[in-house]
């Protein structure tokens, strides 16, 4: 899947602007992503360059986080999503997913039902 979050359509006034309007356009993007799933996606995991995009966002909350050397660290909250930066991921790509315990709920759904829905890497066109 890819979400085009380019903004070369009209000039911005700061790079501030336009990154709250990248970040806008992502949000949405996720939204609709989550409209589709029966069970909603609720974390994502970011690259420092999409991290830099939703720290201008409105609708982004930050929390106070430590730097980790072995895996994804919470630093925020954005809609229904947790926000994880991952600095080991392309700067381009998102990971969307559930929570560990959504995703156990999801795997028996799909072993006894046959509703199969899976995290989605996301490429981000900026």
């Amino acid at each position: 899947m890819v979400i085009d979050i380019s903004t070369n359509s009209y000039p911005h006034l700061s790079y501030r602007d336009e990154y709250k309007v990248k970040g806008n356009k992502l949000l949405t993007e996720l939204n609709r992503i989550n409209i589709k799933m029966s069970t909603k996606h609720n974390y994502i995991i970011i690259p420092m360059a999409v991290y830099n995009i939703l720290e201008y966002n409105d609708s982004f909350i930050s929390v106070k986080y430590e730097s980790n050397e072995y895996g994804p660290v919470l630093v925020g909250s954005i809609g229904e999503f947790k926000c994880y930066l991952d600095i080991h991921l392309p700067p381009n790509e998102i990971l969307v997913s559930w929570d560990k315990q959504t995703a156990r709920d999801v795997k028996l759904e799909s072993i006894l039902n046959g509703i199969y829905e899976k995290e989605k890497r996301v490429k981000i066109l900026s």
